[in-house]
């Protein structure tokens, strides 16, 4: 499953994703010393990161990444922190390689899914799938409108399946 190390390889697997997703996807862990480059920041608890590319929609990779990281901090509220991507990234959609003309303009239900690996997961199954990050992940902060990267997303007439966490009797976001 390409450069992984293996307690990644082993997350990527509890997850159900499989060597061709974690390799069509370009999964792969970040070099100790490449993880504050590549956050803009340093978080010296931060002892390894797996990367999770994001695809374009229209081809290639948007220039968008996430991490998760290992192991996972708390932020000042006592929230546990999985994943972060660079300061001032903004929020983007997981677009699933494998599912993605369905997902883009396909007849069946679109599944917008949070969490990338989730998303994945879903498309593994051969449903079209879009993830988003965190339940706030649909809109930009400060906004209420969608993201444009839903723009490539054919939405009118369709069945729209959401799929947010299951914490949702814990998290008072996802319960809203």
């Amino acid at each position: 499953a390409g450069a992984l190390a293996p307690e990644h390889l082993a997350d990527l697997r509890k997850s159900g994703l499989s060597d061709d997703s974690i390799r069509l996807h370009a999964i792969r862990s970040v070099p100790p010393a490449m993880i504050g480059r590549l956050l803009g920041l340093d978080v010296p608890a931060i002892r390894s990161a797996l990367l999770i590319p994001f695809p374009d929609p229209g081809g290639g990779f948007l220039d968008h990444a996430r991490v998760k990281i290992f192991p996972a901090l708390r932020d000042a509220g006592g929230h546990r922190v999985k994943y972060l991507q660079p300061r001032g990234s903004g929020a983007r959609l997981f677009f699933t390689l494998s599912t993605l003309g369905d997902a883009l303009e396909g007849p069946a239900p679109l599944w917008i899914v949070e969490g990338e690996k989730k998303a994945l997961a879903v498309a593994q199954l051969g449903l079209p799938a879009v993830g988003f990050c965190g339940i706030e992940g649909w809109h930009a902060a400060g906004s209420r409108e969608l993201l444009r990267d839903f723009d490539a997303l054919r939405l009118a007439g369709r069945v729209v399946e959401l799929a947010p966490d299951g914490d949702w009797r814990v998290n008072p976001h996802v319960a809203r």
